[in-house]
């Protein structure tokens, strides 16, 4: 009877964790909600960097997208500021001048923007995106992702 009794203890204590944890990330939700479908994902040190939209892959023209912080720390995830991206098209194994977003903050560890993406050459376009963003610390870093626009 004690061990059903502490299973039980243990099951609701997890439910109410998963309520809490459930009711912060609705709170935290933007007005405009992008579901989160990955494009790419880059393992940076002690966290992972995931660049997403609502259909999961860039097209040519506007595009909307988040790159969220995931993992790691949660102290040096939460402190992470001036978060841009370097979109720069590759050419054989060339790079085009970047295109820069700029993003703002959209929740916890998620920052949105918007680009406009063309292929000058090539169809389907391939693209470096390089996610720039400052730690906690105060150190910059950046991280490379390979993403493909059809």
């Amino acid at each position: 009877m004690k061990a059903k009794s502490e299973l039980f203890r243990k099951a609701t204590s997890y439910l109410f964790v998963m309520f809490i944890l459930g009711e912060t990330f609705v709170a935290a939700s933007p007005a405009v909600n992008v579901p989160d479908k990955t494009i790419a994902t880059k393992r940076a040190r002690n966290m992972s960097i995931v660049l997403t939209n609502d259909t999961g892959k860039l097209t040519r023209g506007e595009n909307h997208f988040c790159v969220l912080f995931q993992g790691g720390n949660p102290t040096s995830v939460s402190n992470i500021q001036g978060v841009s991206v370097d979109f720069r098209l590759l050419v054989g194994r060339l790079q085009e001048e970047p295109t820069t977003a700029h993003l703002r903050q959209n929740g916890v560890n998620r920052y949105c923007g918007d680009i406009t993406l063309g292929s000058k050459y090539y169809q389907p376009s391939s693209y470096y995106a390089f996610v720039h963003y400052v730690e906690a610390t105060g150190k910059k870093k950046s991280a490379r992702l390979h993403v493909t626009v059809k």
